[in-house]
């Protein structure tokens, strides 16, 4: 048995997870699917200071209150730069880093805006300077084409803190002692921010690299497909 924590991205909660969660545990695994403050069913705790070392704190005190070691610890989108962060604070708690077409942040502090597509990222800024404290979610055709399930992803996802796209995460160069890194690929999602982050990192050390056809939300559009990859991860590691 392994055990699996698994954090979210952007806009997203614990909730995106349960589908995969039911196939991971039916493979005999135990998983711990977190929210992070300030969305999903903790979307009432919002406020303009959340930010992604916020985020790495709720991770690091789930870590300690469900007294959980030698975890795979996964990450989709945005949850990339939260379990980078994550690994920098307990690493000896960790036995490997998954990114599921994610951010691999390698410097510290280096906000989303400075790595995601400009465009988009110009639009966020805009709205920040009108007053938004939180931003909506915006590329629902880039997460599935299922039009269910589309549907069901714009009725829970809800907004996410702008401080988490302001500030990038703080890093403490411990995330180098988690030895093992798996980076996972949606190769539906194309062109993306996450192509440039799979390319960088698929020849280093360290690292093993792996693809699953769908788009961004793997574990919306192909819960046992990911739960079965994840399943191999472990058994490589």
């Amino acid at each position: 048995m392994t055990t699996f924590v698994l954090v979210h991205g952007a806009w997203h909660g614990g909730w995106c997870w349960a589908e995969c969660e039911t196939f991971l545990r039916e493979l005999g695994h135990q998983t711990h699917a977190l929210t992070l403050t300030g969305l999903g069913e903790r979307s009432h705790l919002a406020r303009v200071d959340i930010d992604a070392d916020l985020h790495v704190k709720d991770v690091i005190n789930t870590f300690h209150w469900r007294e959980l070691t030698d975890v795979i610890l996964v990450g989709h989108s945005y949850g990339g730069m939260v379990i980078t962060g994550v690994a920098g604070h307990i690493p000896e708690r960790i036995r490997a880093l998954v990114y599921l077409d994610a951010m691999v942040p390698e410097k510290s502090g280096v906000s989303l805006f400075a790595q995601a597509n400009p465009q988009r990222m110009a639009s966020f800024q805009a709205k920040i300077e009108q007053g938004a404290t939180a931003l909506e979610p915006d590329l629902f055709d880039a997460w599935t084409n299922d039009p269910v399930k589309k549907d069901w992803l714009k009725k829970m996802t809800t907004p996410h803190p702008i401080g988490c796209f302001q500030k990038g995460v703080t890093l403490t160069g411990r995330e180098s002692e988690v030895s093992q890194k798996h980076y996972i690929i949606a190769t539906r999602n194309k062109p993306s921010a996450f192509w440039e982050q799979y390319n960088k990192v698929k020849t280093r050390p360290g690292w093993t690299t792996s693809t699953i056809d769908t788009k961004h939300d793997a574990m919306v559009e192909a819960p046992e497909v990911l739960a079965k990859q994840l399943d191999a991860i472990a058994k490589f590691n």
